[in-house]
Formats: C-alpha cells, structure tokens, sequence
C-alpha cells in the first residue's frame, strides 16, 4: 500500500511539473492551484520517504551515494524556496497573507528556481530509473532495446528544444522574462518540455548506471 501510494504520489508530481512551467498558458489561479498541489505532495512524498532524513548521516558514502544525496539535497532547498517565493507573489490564493516589498526579487528568485528546479527533478527521477531498466533488460532484452532506442531519440530532441525554450538563459539569470508565444499549439509546448524531462531523468540515469559501474570495478 505504501509503496503504491509513493508511486502515485511521483506520478502526480512529474505530471504536475510541466504545467507548471506553463504559466502564461494555464493562467495565473490554476498556476497558484497547481503549485500549491505540487507542495501539498512534495511534502507527503517526504513524509513517506522519511526515512531518507535519519540515514543520511549512517553509512560509508560511494560516489554514486553523493551524487543522489547531493541531488536530493539542492532539490529540497529549492522546493522549499520555489512555493515560498511564489507565495510572496500571490494574486489569487494567498491574498490574505500581508504584503511584503518583495515582489520584484520573488519573481526573480520563483522564476530561477523554476527552471533549475525542472532540471534537477528530471535528474532525480532518473537516479531511480536504473533498477527498473536492469530488470527489463534480464526479462525482455528486444522491449529494453527499444526502449533504450526511443528514450535517446527523445533525448537528443530534448537538447533542442532545451535550447529552442531559452533553458541555458533562464538558468543563468541572463532571461530575466518567461516568452510564451499564446498562439502555438499547447501539445507543441508541453511536447517540448516532456522531451526536455526525459533528457535529463535519462543524464541522471546514466551517471548512477556509470557511478555505479566504477563501484564494482574499484
């Protein structure tokens, strides 16, 4: 059961991710309603995996053990910061909160960690991908080639449309305005961003197969 109930609870979270990137094309409340959904399972998600927060300090740590830690680390810091800034912000669900100054540096601080956040959920996701793609390999070796075969045709997409969506501008500070063109398709936007998702689950996936290639060999 909870096993069950964790993987619905990522489901929701790597369905919710890119629209909420969609910003300009879902409309500011149901933004504000999506994040808000997205904090309320981040923290069950933790809630379930809390046992995460008491071995963290047990244990030898391989290269592959500080790479997901590290991962996970920078992760939560941002899912703290990315709702709290949008707080600060709020037109629509959190009016009632008293209005501080910071608006201008809020969105700033929101829009940075949206498209860092994106990239390093994606990378987490496919820390957790490796076992899954073993186990299908061992069972069916033609599924897990084409699989394989898909995923990089997707991935090597997804390294043009992480440029054609201005992620390298946005990520460094440089774009200081999301662009949204309100007259393309929403399937081309969201297309775009799945394959800019699953670029980076598989990069985290590949480091922790490689991380993990080089612990059996030392």
């Amino acid at each position: 059961m909870n096993k069950q109930l964790r993987m619905t609870v990522d489901i929701l979270m790597v369905v919710l991710l890119p629209m909420l990137m969609a910003y300009s094309l879902i409309g500011e409340k149901f933004h504000e309603i999506a994040g808000t959904a997205m904090l309320v399972l981040f923290i069950v998600h933790h809630v379930l995996n809390r046992k995460w927060f008491g071995a963290i300090t047990k244990g030898k740590y391989s290269p592959e053990r500080w790479f997901r830690t590290g991962v996970d680390v920078l992760l939560l810091a941002f899912m703290v910061l990315q709702p709290l800034s949008g707080i600060l912000m709020s037109k629509h669900l959190y009016t009632f909160l008293p209005a501080l100054p910071v608006s201008a540096l809020a969105r700033t601080v929101h829009m940075l960690l949206a498209y860092w956040g994106y990239v390093l959920l994606s990378v987490h996701a496919g820390t957790h991908l490796v076992a899954p793609l073993k186990r299908l390999m061992k069972k069916n070796r033609a599924g897990f080639g084409v699989l394989v075969a898909a995923l990089g045709m997707v991935s090597t997409y997804g390294v043009f449309a992480f440029i054609k969506r201005r992620f390298p501008g946005y990520m460094s500070g440089r774009t200081a305005f999301a662009f949204f063109d309100l007259s393309e398709p929403k399937i081309a936007f969201f297309g775009d961003y799945l394959a800019i998702m699953v670029l980076f689950m598989m990069v985290g996936c590949v480091i922790i197969y490689a991380l993990s290639k080089n612990k059996k060999t030392a």
